[in-house]
């Protein structure tokens, strides 16, 4: 309780809302609720009008209709742009790697990940993103800088594979064709290269494709890596139906279960996608520690199967660490972690028939602290508390998706799109106010991607046009 008779203390900002989620260990909810900062700090979180007498702040955020949150986190963004809309229409996962999103990569010089990097990043703070991890990129001396630009916070490593996993080579490009040692050595490269840039919001990961395309000495050296160095070893791994029926077939073991059978499954693997797994699948996760991103709309787009094969309710049931993200451009076609919440609370439900498979705070949890503890992000942010990062969403609440709001959680589930986000800060910085980026001039971002796009898509042979006539 604050001491009514002790003198007012100065902060450096206070931001007050009509509502405050903290996902604190309580999972409070405050009404009429404030966020004290000083510095990159959160140091109170609590009634707004017990933190008007405690705190004399330099700067104020008011807003009496608005809701506050903890910034979210995208557990699965990769950078690279591939030109949102382009990607031809009927591929599987395989498919759709191998005929567009390879060749897309390929063809991008560091220029191209400089740009696409600074858009990506933009877009998801316009959304409320404060977190995410990038599963591998190229050029990462070109997308550190951008990164940093921003001030969000990352985890991200260098794309590698040998390819001579369970798919074997055929459709894959010449572009980063590596022996077993030059990947290994490409991994220690990348965290090295994250370790030297020296920036506290960006922490280094040890990315391997992982979807049929890596030995099984990468994957181990990538899991030894990441155990040596403290950080997370990132893997895309049964992905779908088709990658189980490799896998069985060159294995005689499905992906996680492989995995775990080689040693490569621990407390510092990081599980992108899992969308086809059974109940063995479940308890080896849960039982190595491993934390896992779910990618819901990639999963609908991509058709993996995951209302046929999937165990969401499952793994949160096992305590797994897990989170939300919307994977590349054209495996989502937004960025936008509050639509990924409304997948996750609905897709489990209408898969089990069952309405309380995943619960609207669960989603909303997975979104915010589960993201960034499957990310080993949630000793600085993910809840609003005080000794954290200064990490939060304010929400504009004067539109449709909010009105009428009795019950803020069920409408972040069920209703709002990132679209509401207004105000944004990470470490106490306001990255986006009034629904407009401090950092970057986001017209000339806008040109910039679609000019690249044009260019990349002609060296690739892509027509994006629209199937209709267009006239």
């Amino acid at each position: 309780m604050t001491d009514p008779a002790a003198p007012a203390r100065p902060c450096d900002l206070l931001v007050t809302a009509a509502w405050v989620i903290t996902v604190d260990a309580e999972r409070r909810i405050l009404r009429d609720g404030g966020v004290a900062v000083t510095g990159d700090t959160i140091v109170a979180v609590g009634k707004a009008a017990d933190l008007d007498r405690e705190f004399t702040p330099a700067r104020r955020i008011d807003r009496p209709d608005a809701v506050v949150m903890p910034g979210m986190a995208n557990g699965h963004r990769h950078l690279l742009c591939c030109a949102k809309g382009a990607m031809p229409e009927g591929g599987t996962t395989l498919q759709s790697l191998r005929r567009f999103i390879y060749p897309s990569f390929s063809s991008l010089e560091p220029e191209d990940m400089y740009v696409y990097a600074r858009h990506a990043t933009a877009e998801m703070i316009s959304n409320g993103t404060t977190l995410f991890e990038e599963p591998g990129c190229n050029h990462i001396d070109a997308v550190l800088p951008a990164i940093a630009e921003s001030g969000i916070r990352a985890r991200i490593g260098l794309w590698t594979w040998d390819q001579r996993g369970s798919g074997g080579d055929d459709g894959l490009p010449d572009w980063l064709r590596l022996d077993t040692a030059a990947a290994i050595r490409r991994l220690e490269e990348g965290l090295e290269t994250v370790q030297a840039f020296g920036n506290d919001r960006i922490r280094p990961a040890v990315c391997v494709e992982g979807v049929t395309t890596c030995s099984d000495e990468l994957t181990v050296a990538a899991a030894r890596l990441a155990e040596e160095s403290r950080t997370l070893a990132v893997q895309h791994k049964s992905t779908s139906e088709r990658e189980v029926e490799l896998e069985l077939r060159v294995f005689g073991e499905r992906p996680v279960r492989h995995t775990a059978t080689i040693k490569a499954l621990n407390e510092y693997t990081l599980l992108n996608h899992v969308t086809s797994l059974d109940d063995e699948d479940v308890a080896a996760i849960a039982d190595s520690g491993a934390t896992v991103s779910w990618n819901p709309s990639t999963a609908l787009k991509l058709a993996k199967g995951t209302t046929q094969h999937s165990k969401w309710p499952e793994l949160i049931a096992a305590g797994v660490p897990m989170g939300l993200g919307t994977d590349a451009e054209n495996c989502s076609n937004h960025q936008d972690i509050c639509r990924a919440i409304y997948l996750a609370a609905l897709l489990p439900r209408d898969a089990r028939e069952d309405p309380g498979a995943v619960s609207a705070e669960t989603a909303v949890e997975l979104g915010t602290l589960g993201g960034a503890k499957a990310l080993r992000f949630d000793d600085v942010t993910g809840s609003l508390e005080a000794g954290k990062q200064a990490d939060l969403v304010v929400f504009d609440t004067n539109d449709y998706d909010w009105r009428p709001l009795h019950n803020p959680i069920a409408n972040l589930a069920y209703g709002v799109t990132g679209h509401s986000v207004d105000t944004v800060l990470i470490g106490g910085k306001v990255v986006l106010e009034n629904k407009k980026s401090t950092i970057f001039d986001e017209g000339a971002l806008r040109e910039e991607v679609e000019a690249t796009d044009r260019r990349i898509l002609k060296k690739i042979g892509i027509d994006p046009s629209p199937a209709w006539p267009v006239v």
